[in-house]
Formats: structure tokens, C-alpha cells, sequence
């Protein structure tokens, strides 16, 4: 894989070598991508330049739009598709298609549950009430961050995990969609014909013999179709056969959905009545501390591995 594709993507880069090679083979792409106000939005194309709009993880609700048509009139004029997406969106595409399409390929992205974006303007608004943020990341390797910063690319905010309030809410589980946790996908029968995820707990069990230590993408093959691609995208990447059960022990919901938070009908009361920051706050209050704490620790020593540093080299010179 590409050195500077694998960085700028979120969990291993599988889903942008799948557009290059999808975009090769004469297929249309379909992906999410921010739109004004934050909103993520479904858009479909045939633009390589389009992939980096498609890069990096969205913790988010996304907007369908009228992309369900637009897939369906390119299919019946025999158009190649690749549609990557939440498994729940693949299933609407499917169910709104209502018959099989040799020419479409679908890959579902392992989900833990979709915050409202709501939920997501609210926060922003707390952080940049001049509103001149233009860009939003939540990841960097394994590393999830909130990171806003303006059209230049300067930081406005930039907070790590927890220390976040809506990332806190998020890998917490506190503030998903009602649905998002009786979802009918999160269970190992998958409903594309690739599942692709952060391969969490990569070599813990088993061997991993290399020593790259940032994010890996684990991809399921589901269908003859799928499996068939995934040979072609061979020669852009790295793959080496993992048993399933470890790509599933790290990934919950490739088992189950996510469980309804115990501090839910709390979460959602005072929403109601103080906003996002407070509920959030005071329902996560000691995870949030917990993690300071964690973070300071890291600092720290960071601090400390400099500075010995720094005094090694002045007593070798």
C-alpha cells in the first residue's frame, strides 16, 4: 500500500485501495464525505479525487440523499458500482433495489452505532462558536481524536479519546441512534460481499510477525464476488490469511450490537433539559477523568524519554 494513503486514512486503509482499484476496473464509487455544517452525505462518482473526500472515519449519522436512485439507474445501463457504506445502509440499498445486480459490489463497515448530528453540531458549536472550523478528524492510526481546525489546516481544538465529550459519549456507547442498539446487522452473517474493520487485538493471541504497530484493516470475505476483488487488490496491499474468530473477538459487533448504556434515560433527560456538554459530562464524569489521568501519565513519560534524551546526546558529545 501507499505510504501516504495508508497515513491518511483511518483503520488501515482497505476502503480507499478498494475505490483505486474499483475506479481501475471502470466502476462508479459510492462513499460519504462532509458537506456543509458538518453533515455527511452519501455521494456517488466516478472522480479519483473524490476518494481522499471519502478517507477517514465518520462518527456520525450520514445522509442518503437521493443516492439510492442514482446507484440504480447507472445499474440498469449495465454500469459497474461499489458501494461502501454501514451495513444498514447496504441492506436499504438492497431492499430498495429489490433484485440482484451482478454489476454492483457492496462492502459493509463494522459498526458500533451512529451519534445524531445533532449531537455532533451541538458540540462543534460549544468549541467554535465563530464558526470557523472547516475540518474534522476523529482518527490518526489507532488513535481516536476529536480535531477540529480551520480552511488552513490551523487547530482550533484538538482533545484525545475521552478527554472529548462527544468522543467520550460515542466509544461509551451513550448516545446512539434508538436503533443502533437493536441492530439487525451486527451479527456474524454479513449482508455484502466484504465486511472490512480496525482489526483490534491484531497479534495479542497469535503471532503477528512484523513490526508495523499502526492501524490495520481487517477484511471479511463474504461472497465469490467479493473474494474475487479482493485477489485484484492483491498487488496493492499487504494481506496476510488470519483466522476469523480474531478479527471477531476484537470487534463485539461482528457478534452482537452495542449494549443500551446503563446512564441512557439519564443521558437523555438532561439533553433535554442542560444541553449535550452537561448530560454528557455528568453521566460520563469518571470515565472522563479516568482517561485525563491515563493521558497525563503518557505525557509524562514522554516528558521524561525527552529529556534523558536530550542529556544523552550532551554527555556523548
Amino acid at each position: 500500500m501507499d505510504k501516504e494513503n495508508h497515513k491518511s486514512s483511518a483503520s488501515g486503509g482497505a476502503a480507499a485501495e478498494f475505490y483505486y482499484q474499483a475506479l481501475h476496473d471502470d466502476f462508479w464509487i459510492c462513499g460519504v464525505e462532509y458537506r456543509e455544517d458538518f453533515h455527511v452525505v452519501h455521494t456517488l462518482t466516478d472522480s479519483m479525487a473524490a476518494v481522499s473526500r471519502f478517507k477517514q472515519s465518520k462518527y456520525v449519522y450520514s445522509e442518503m440523499g437521493t443516492v439510492y436512485a442514482e446507484i440504480e439507474k447507472l445499474l440498469k445501463c449495465n454500469k459497474k458500482v461499489l458501494f461502501i457504506s454501514l451495513p444498514c445502509k447496504v441492506a436499504g440499498l438492497l431492499g430498495f433495489l429489490g433484485k440482484h445486480y451482478c454489476n454492483l459490489l457492496t462492502v459493509d463497515i463494522v459498526c458500533h452505532g451512529t451519534p445524531s448530528h445533532e449531537n455532533l453540531r451541538n458540540h462543534i458549536f460549544s468549541i467554535d462558536k465563530e464558526n470557523k472550523a472547516s475540518k474534522l478528524k476523529f482518527r490518526m492510526e489507532n488513535e481516536f481524536l476529536f480535531d477540529l481546525s480551520d480552511a488552513a489546516g490551523t487547530d482550533i481544538y484538538r482533545r484525545i479519546g475521552r478527554e472529548d465529550t462527544y468522543l467520550a459519549a460515542f466509544l461509551e456507547g451513550l448516545n446512539y441512534r434508538d436503533s443502533c442498539y437493536y441492530c439487525s446487522y451486527a451479527k456474524p452473517e454479513r449482508v455484502s460481499d466484504i465486511t472490512i474493520c480496525d482489526f483490534w487485538g491484531l497479534g495479542l493471541e497469535l503471532p503477528f510477525d512484523h513490526p508495523y504497530m499502526g492501524a490495520v484493516s481487517a477484511v471479511l470475505v463474504n461472497t465469490e464476488y467479493g473474494r474475487s476483488f479482493v485477489e485484484k487488490c492483491k498487488r496493492r496491499l499487504f494481506m496476510e490469511e488470519r483466522p476469523v474468530w480474531e478479527a471477531v473477538k476484537g470487534n463485539a459487533q461482528l457478534k452482537a450490537p452495542t449494549e443500551i448504556h446503563p446512564k441512557r434515560k439519564a443521558f437523555e433527560s438532561l439533553y433535554k433539559t442542560h444541553g449535550f456538554e452537561v448530560a454528557v459530562k455528568r453521566c460520563l464524569n469518571e470515565e472522563m477523568k479516568k482517561e485525563s489521568r491515563r493521558l497525563l501519565k503518557r505525557r509524562l513519560r514522554r516528558m521524561v524519554r525527552g529529556v534523558v534524551g536530550i542529556f544523552i546526546k550532551k554527555y556523548r558529545r
